[in-house]
């Protein structure tokens, strides 16, 4: 198996974050050291959590083992024989009976409120069997503006907010029918107020990020066209944001629309332009870390959010603040839990400090395991697309990279000879060739 080295980069991008009229300034983000995009190259997208916590356990001479070619599954396990098995971000310490709670958005809802924490009004929809009477009712007792979202479903899929009227409901109630057919439909109480994600992990917050709906900003040249092309473009460079690029759909030109746009029009510049209700990053939204700053409340609703579903041993927990209110108390509300959060979303945030999460998982959940000091160790990583091959052919049913050398230096090849060889001038040369 071949070991690579790749060195350290400070990312530096122009990020378009904030309010209407900010003017385009040159945002620093910077990622965490050990797991630069050069590194982890292998895993942009959706194998990314997996590929960055079964990495930091390997250069801690953990052994992994691969169990799934899609890097759902893996297991990770110390030479006293003590062993996690991960889907993706989740320990196995989270039952399925908490998974199927959290997964589920109606319920995730009437738990948190019965344990005395801020959530949205909520009512079901069944397509099947209700009608746009019914539909139209149930907004009315819950009272506009109002959000509908898939009972069942993550990264912003299908979430429609801010929905005023009795025909902007209708249409988005198409939309959603479209998207899902007739899946189980949950409406909520829209609440005012920015977008947050905590991680929490065995009752402790590891990292925080606000996000922003996708957006641009006009120079006062560009088409909204172009201008989007430029910020995709941006987002195919971040490990995590690569795979939520921002779309051209209906929703888009509707906000497009209602601020006198069209996808061919020209903003002026410093013109701010929100294509997008929902702030998921996978939806083509930015990402500003908070993990510093986020009030105290915020932490202690977040961990109390998790205790409040047995054995839910870490979370993505979403919460929507009104943070221009002047206090925290009664301007925030606990919206989803997410039982297989995207951890890349707090490492590589487009504005602010990423926060090394697989060392904060792997410290957790092997505590006798120390990340290595030397600053090689950094830059090593295996192949991940040449590792997964045989489980792809369905020629074996698990695969482990081999453990890390203890020099811990970085390799290309190695060889092995059962007697001592001694290394010349042209032994060297023909080393250097391989």
């Amino acid at each position: 198996m071949r070991v690579f080295s790749r060195i350290r980069r400070r990312v530096c991008q122009v990020c378009i974050i904030g309010a209407p009229g900010q003017q385009e300034v040159l945002m620093e983000a910077e990622w965490p050291e050990h797991f630069q995009p050069e590194v982890v190259k292998d895993g942009f997208g959706g194998k990314l959590t997996s590929y960055t916590i079964a990495l930091e356990a390997w250069r801690r001479g953990l052994q992994v083992t691969f169990l799934d070619p899609e890097l759902r599954k893996y297991r990770i396990q110390d030479d006293s024989g003590n062993a996690v098995t991960f889907i993706r971000s989740r320990p196995h310490m989270t039952t399925w009976d908490a998974v199927r709670v959290a997964n589920n958005k109606f319920k995730t809802n009437a738990k948190l409120r019965a344990a005395g924490i801020p959530v949205p009004e909520s009512a079901i929809i069944e397509p099947s069997q209700d009608t746009l009477s019914v539909l139209k009712e149930r907004a009315r007792g819950i009272g506009y503006p109002v959000v509908i979202k898939p009972l069942k479903g993550s990264m912003g899929h299908g979430v429609f907010s801010g929905i005023s009227d009795e025909q902007m409901l209708e249409d988005r109630y198409r939309d959603l029918i479209e998207m899902d057919g007739p899946a189980p439909i949950v409406m909520e109480s829209h609440i005012v107020g920015e977008d947050y994600r905590v991680l929490v992990y065995s009752s402790r917050v590891v990292a925080a990020c606000k996000r922003v709906p996708a957006n641009i900003l006009g120079d006062g040249e560009s088409t909204v066209e172009t201008l989007v092309e430029r910020k995709n473009a941006l987002r195919r460079k971040n490990p995590f944001l690569s795979k939520g690029l921002i779309k051209h759909d209906r929703e888009v030109e509707d906000y497009l629309r209602r601020q006198g746009h069209t996808l061919s029009s020209v903003p002026a510049r410093g013109e701010y332009l929100q294509l997008r209700s929902a702030a998921n990053a996978s939806a083509g939204g930015d990402v500003i870390d908070v993990t510093w700053n986020l009030p105290r409340e915020l932490r202690q609703a977040a961990v109390k959010a998790t205790q409040a579903i047995p054995d839910l041993y870490c979370a993505g927990v979403d919460i929507l603040f009104n943070d221009h209110a002047g206090q925290v108390e009664g301007n925030y509300a606990i919206i989803e839990l997410n039982a297989h959060p995207q951890i890349g979303v707090n490492m590589y945030p487009t504005q602010g400090q990423g926060v090394d999460v697989p060392r904060h998982i792997l410290d957790e959940c092997f505590p006798d395991s120390r990340r290595s000091c030397p600053k090689n160790v950094a830059s090593l990583y295996f192949p991940l697309n040449n590792l997964l091959g045989p489980l792809h052919q369905g020629a074996i049913e698990a695969i482990s990279p081999r453990p890390l050398a203890r020099h811990r230096y970085s390799m290309r090849l190695s060889l092995v000879s059962d007697e001592a060889l001694k290394v010349t001038a042209d032994n060297q040369q023909a080393l250097a060739r391989l």
